[in-house]
């Protein structure tokens, strides 16, 4: 349950701390002024003698928005608190260690109405 904890315990960090137009969904991208978060597949860096571990979880964040600065900006504004934080929320089940982007804000593509769509992923390690 540590990755799904991880998930809602960022959305709504991510929403508290950031400049946002609107709530993060883990369900699925809306139309129009929308953002978007889901965990990637992670991997293990270290496996401790009693089991415990270190895991690095992918965090993509899709965002839509017919702004296009809004758009990158919004992304650009949750890369910057979670990759400068010195002191990471708790979680019931794992420790958040850290977090460094993998893929900085960029736009992946336009609707016909002109609407722009913008990515970019979050590497967030935890230990449970």
């Amino acid at each position: 349950m540590p990755r799904e904890e991880l998930l809602q315990l960022f959305i709504r960090t991510a929403e508290e701390k950031c400049a946002l137009d609107s709530r993060i969904s883990p369900k699925e991208l809306s139309p129009g002024n929308s953002l978007y978060a889901e965990l990637g597949e992670g991997f293990v860096d270290t496996v401790y003698y009693d089991k415990s571990l270190i895991e690095t979880v992918p965090v993509l964040l899709l965002c839509r928005n017919r702004d296009q600065g809004r758009c990158l900006g919004q992304l650009e504004d949750i890369c910057r608190y979670f990759q400068r934080l010195k002191k990471y929320p708790y979680g019931k089940d794992f420790s958040w260690l850290d977090t460094s982007v993998a893929k900085a804000p960029s736009r992946i593509g336009r609707d016909e109405d002109g609407t722009y769509h913008y990515s970019c992923i979050l590497n967030c390690r935890i230990h449970y």
